[in-house]
């Protein structure tokens, strides 16, 4: 990534500073750290741009900058001239924070509008992955994601490592914030891509929590069946069962649990990889069938109309493409 320092060294600073505060920590909300380690591209449109930026709300609509809530626009003397190119994301004149995006191809009818500060140079290919997957409503990518959720120290991250990476430690290191990991699967016959989102338990970063789960397909709930207060607040996945000597959680107290709030019910251990595929496939197949049958019936699988209803007021979103006029060439 190249910015554009000696043109717009505001509007750098801006990015630069952010990415470094933003992905080690040092940016604090209410004494959490926040940023854009592990925020998405929530907006994809193909031969246009991918945006991105939004880790205070995760779905377009958060603003922040360096600078306070947002910042002017610094000037307008770059062009989209083509893909690659770092421009700001806005909700009109002088209103920069946070969200960016990245040109998909020549742009030039945002000339004016946005700010472009830098551009894209060795990582063109991966734009290139970004820009062509499935997405849904609001050009929202359709990657299945599932979230795990549960106390602290229960042994999320081990599952999410043993299922994606087939590895195990017995070290303990909290998760800040949130991490996740992908992996690629066939489910009966179709290539799925599952996100998979490991979400902190300390309770200083349960605030946090609906930006992760607000738009998850899944999701898992863990607790310790060597801790009785992790199951109080956790249910469904019951974790480190290779602790059997030590359990204080009874396994027909949580199946009756389960099967009282319409829930489903297993147990596992990251360290001895027992039932841990079977727990994400399980998930995963159901996401793929509920899919298929929403499709068939012509609805969508999430669907949220007070989403719909305030996109107009809320989002922050970019200018939309021209519609393409009827030529006999192409310019």
């Amino acid at each position: 990534m190249e910015l554009f320092a000696d043109v717009c060294p505001k509007t750098a600073e801006n990015f630069s500073d952010s990415f470094r505060q933003f992905c080690t920590g040092e940016y604090r909300r209410d004494g959490v750290p926040v940023g854009y380690k592990n925020a998405q591209f929530h907006r994809v449109i193909k031969d246009f741009m991918i945006q991105g930026g939004d880790f205070v709300n995760g779905d377009g609509t958060g603003m922040t900058s360096i600078y306070g809530s947002k910042f002017r626009d610094e000037n307008f003397d770059l062009e989209h001239s083509g893909p690659g190119i770092l421009s700001m994301a806005n909700a009109g004149p002088d209103t920069n924070g946070c969200q960016f995006f990245i040109t998909c191809a020549k742009c030039d009818f945002l000339d004016k509008k946005h700010v472009v500060f830098g551009r894209v140079l060795d990582g063109l290919l991966t734009v290139r992955k970004i820009e062509n997957v499935p997405t849904g409503q609001n050009n929202k990518p359709k990657i299945p994601i599932i979230v795990l959720l549960g106390e602290g120290a229960v042994g999320k991250t081990s599952l999410m490592l043993r299922y994606v990476e087939n590895k195990f430690s017995p070290q303990h290191v909290s998760t800040l914030q949130a991490s996740f990991l992908s992996k690629k699967l066939h489910v009966d016959g179709q290539a799925v891509v599952l996100n998979i989102w490991d979400t902190a338990g300390q309770e200083k970063f349960h605030a946090l929590g609906p930006i992760y789960y607000r738009d998850s397909h899944g999701a898992l709930l863990i607790y310790d069946v060597t801790d009785t207060n992790s199951f109080e607040k956790a249910l469904i996945i019951g974790n480190k069962v290779d602790l059997e000597r030590n359990r204080n959680v009874d396994t027909d107290e949580a199946i009756g649990y389960a099967k009282s709030i319409g829930a489903e019910h297993f147990e596992t251990s990251a360290k001895d990889n027992i039932g841990v595929t079977q727990v994400f496939d399980y998930l995963v197949k159901g996401l793929v069938e509920r899919a298929q049958h929403s499709k068939f019936q012509g609805t969508a699988v999430t669907s949220s109309s007070h989403y719909g209803a305030s996109r107009r007021n809320d989002l922050l979103i970019i200018d939309d493409p021209p519609p393409v006029k009827k030529s006999c060439c192409f310019g």
